[in-house]
């Protein structure tokens, strides 16, 4: 990486470490402690950056330890802030670069120097990966200069944070209505973006809304449309994982067709009621289609599409398994069948990638398609099988008894046609009822199938997905 690249500074602050006070500075070559009396400081590499916490319980400290099992501890302000933007680097270069990791030292008593550790053990805290034997040395030149670059990037999209009040959908309805004003010139060129009212209720911009944002449609002038989603909620940590599923994604030589290609924007979009203030904001490929509970309506008397789609369905999360992702929400309403029939999985609030192993959810999906038993701490790859059995079960039940849509559904723009209530008490469910009365083989497997899941884990993995494809 050239010279200047690396003293690009990202993050300052005022910091001490063992009484010596000075100045914590992250940069594109790493973290540098400079102090304030010239003398030597200390300088952790990128690329040498194994993990970072906060550490104490009343005199807490920043905690950085280096793939030599070396920890530092620093005195910092915003010490929430400086875990989160080093956590996120570190991870995004561990999953990149793929690299074994380091026996990492006991923690430091607070008698012992925090420049002399005894290696000996890994921590638990450590959120990414398993411990194994220390690495290879090997040079900063031969240890991947190009994703060093990629996690400076995405060091430069963390948004500085706001602490105000984040807009309302209605907010940002205004800014809309003149776009082009109140798009950050960071973006790029968007003098040729319009919005596109929403056809069903053209008083409207604003296509859909959900947990964290609304989404928009914009035209760019060359014939093709985007969606934008503006996010309605504070959260610091969707802002961070956005940058890095978007990276980690990119990074693929290969992903999985059901995902959409998407660009995050941290200084997105600005609003009347916080003028100055632009807020994060994603550009995401504009879907042909229309949403599962929809192509059902439609295709109700139509058995051989519904049972296609249903097998599509699980074969778009077994590509998505096989790349360790996990959507984490997937339900009626996040489910696209395209104009071909292609199968997309939209809204990633909820996904798990590699980078986020021994992480907690940021939220639990929607609790109709989800495992009774799921919580925060349940969270990997195989978060969407569950899910997936609940749809196929749907998808192939209404070929043979499609008036189960009408009894269950209910029009619910959600739902199919099994709920939270029917996993809690199979026995006294009439959906499961209905089911049971069936003749075919495949959807008897299906429902044993999911009678058992509800008895294991939520993340249970004693059978492999193609077992449910019919």
């Amino acid at each position: 990486m050239a010279q200047n690249e690396r003293s690009t500074i990202f993050k300052g602050t005022s910091a001490s470490l063992d009484g010596q006070k000075g100045s914590l500075i992250l940069s594109a070559g790493g973290i540098s402690f400079i102090p304030d009396d010239g003398g030597k400081g200390i300088q952790i590499p990128l690329e040498k950056m194994y993990a970072a916490s906060i550490e104490g319980r009343i005199l807490k400290k920043l905690c950085i330890v280096d793939n030599a099992g070396k920890r530092i501890l620093f005195s910092v302000p915003d010490m929430d802030e400086w875990r989160g933007v080093l956590e996120m680097a570190i991870r995004i270069y561990d999953a990149l670069n793929a690299k074994t990791q380091p026996v990492v030292a006991k923690k430091v008593p607070s008698s012992q120097p925090a420049s002399a550790p005894s290696v000996t053990s890994v921590p638990a805290s450590n959120p990414v990966v398993t411990p194994s034997a220390p690495p290879p040395q090997q040079s900063g030149s031969t240890r991947g200069s190009g994703i060093t670059q990629t996690v400076t990037r995405i060091i430069q999209k963390v948004p500085p944070v706001y602490n105000g009040q984040w807009p309302s959908g209605q907010d940002y309805e205004q800014s809309f209505q003149t776009l082009k004003l109140n798009l950050s010139p960071t973006i790029g060129k968007t003098d040729t973006w319009e919005a596109v009212r929403n056809p069903k209720n053209p008083s409207w911009y604003v296509h859909a809304s959900g947990n964290y944002g609304s989404i928009y449609r914009i035209s760019t002038g060359d014939g093709k449309f985007y969606a934008l989603k503006c996010f309605t909620k504070k959260s610091l940590s969707i802002n961070q994982r956005y940058s890095t599923i978007s990276s980690y994604l990119n990074s693929l030589q290969n992903a999985p067709d059901c995902l959409t290609h998407f660009v995050y924007y941290p200084e997105g979009i600005k609003t009347r009621k916080v003028n100055g203030v632009y807020f994060p904001m994603l550009r995401m490929e504009w879907i042909e289609g229309t949403t599962l509970n929809q192509f059902i309506s439609a295709h109700i008397s139509e058995p051989r599409i519904l049972k296609t789609t249903g097998n599509r369905i699980v074969e778009a999360a077994m590509a998505l398994q096989s790349a360790g992702i996990a959507h984490g929400d997937l339900s009626g309403d996040n489910i696209i069948i395209d104009s071909k029939g292609k199968i997309k999985f939209v809204d990633y609030d909820g996904m798990f990638i590699p980078a986020f192993k021994g992480e907690r959810a940021t939220e639990l999906g929607h609790a109709d398609f989800q495992h009774p038993g799921r919580k925060a701490d349940t969270y990997s790859e195989k978060l969407d099988t569950f899910s997936v059995v609940v749809i196929q079960l749907a998808m192939q039940a209404l070929t043979i008894k499609p008036e189960l849509w009408e009894k269950f559904n209910g029009d619910d723009p959600d739902c199919l046609i099994l709920r939270k209530p029917d996993y809690l008490k199979p026995s006294e469910s009439a959906v499961f009822s209905e089911l049971r009365k069936t003749r075919s083989r495949n959807i008897k497997k299906i429902i044993d199938l999911l009678l058992q899941f509800l008895s294991k884990d939520p993340l249970w993995d004693g059978f492999s997905l193609d077992q449910i494809i019919t």
